[in-house]
């Protein structure tokens, strides 16, 4: 499941006629609730991409929209201060999809791998019911499609077997030859070596990325999985996702300061030493012409002597503004 679409550069965006054409083709109410998610599609949908139902509802996140194309499926959530968010749900990663009813409302649960969507509509249950039949067809086109693939696999593969089977074939006719003409050249005939055969292009092929497959395994070790593929996309999509992010929250500057020093979460931290100096020269100046700012009479003594000195008088001075009062005579 991916979070969002991103395209760096300049993204290619569907004019907002086309949508409203087509979410007015389907009966869609753009203008009630939901305008903001609306308002989001033409820079989501792709050009060349057809819009097949929609329904507005709830999710974890809050208010959404769903939305059914012919190649996806899209949760769209805007929120006030530029919040978004953008779920992309491609027909071959879907699981498993679980649908219900009731008095009021409708709910769907969505499953692809390791993430689960929980949408929930009180007043839009004939469009949810809709879309979930049209998710549920791709599904079964798409399963359709790789069984085909995999039938048409297993016949090319049988394919491969039969002309391996008629080059080893020839082969060891081959080899016979060889040895019928060099016992011949051993009692002094003239021979001539029989040209060797020649794998079939599709076996040329074959042999190749078997050797290409064993040369891979001895210099890195076993071939990665199916499943190994998938964890590496995922890892690039969200390295991708977490760069879009930081760049939207520091600016744009976090992606100019590639290569430079960066603080914990990814900012870029501007360390020139002309600013640092520039910014201590003001209170080097002072330090220099009135000495160091204290609190203490004894720190700017000239020596611990003269501290002492100091220390003694003002605690005379103390006691002197804060000591008993003399008691006056009073007259006889």
């Amino acid at each position: 499941m991916e979070v969002a679409n991103f395209v760096e550069g300049e993204a290619r965006m569907v004019d907002k006629k086309s949508i409203e054409d087509q979410l007015q083709r389907i009966g869609f109410n753009q203008h009630a609730w939901g305008r903001q998610e609306v308002r989001e599609l033409p820079n989501i949908i792709l050009p060349d991409e057809r819009i097949f139902e929609c329904v507005n509802g709830i999710y974890e996140g809050g208010f959404a929209l769903l939305v059914a194309t012919d190649v996806r499926v899209l949760l769209i959530d805007k929120k006030p201060l530029n919040y978004l968010t953008v779920e992309d749900l491609r027909f071959d990663m879907i699981n498993e999809i679980d649908y219900y009813h009731r008095v009021f409302g409708a709910h769907v649960d969505i499953t692809t791998g390791n993430r689960e969507l929980k949408f929930h509509t009180y007043n839009n249950r004939a469009r949810l019911r809709k879309l979930i039949g049209h998710v549920q067809h791709r599904m079964a086109d798409i399963k359709k499609r790789q069984d085909t693939h995999q039938e048409g696999q297993i016949q090319h593969l049988e394919q491969i077997n039969e002309h391996l089977r008629t080059y080893l074939m020839a082969q060891y006719k081959h080899q016979d030859e060889l040895r019928q003409k060099l016992e011949k050249a051993q009692h002094g005939a003239d021979v001539v070596s029989p040209a060797p055969p020649r794998p079939s292009p599709e076996l040329s092929d074959y042999l190749l990325a078997h050797g290409l497959k064993e040369q891979y395994e001895a210099q890195h070790g076993p071939w990665p999985s199916s499943s190994d593929v998938q964890n590496t996309e995922e890892a690039t999509r969200q390295q991708g996702l977490l760069a879009e992010g930081l760049k939207e929250v520091f600016g744009r500057s976090h992606d100019k300061g590639r290569g430079h020093n960066r603080g914990h979460h990814g900012q870029h931290l501007d360390t020139n030493p002309l600013r640092i100096a520039y910014s201590k020269l003001p209170m080097a100046l002072r330090n220099r012409k009135f000495g160091r700012p204290s609190l203490h009479a004894h720190s700017r003594a000239e020596d611990p002597r003269a501290a002492e000195v100091a220390d003694v008088r003002e605690a005379e001075a103390e006691f002197s503004s804060t000591g008993p009062a003399v008691a006056e005579p009073q007259p006889s």
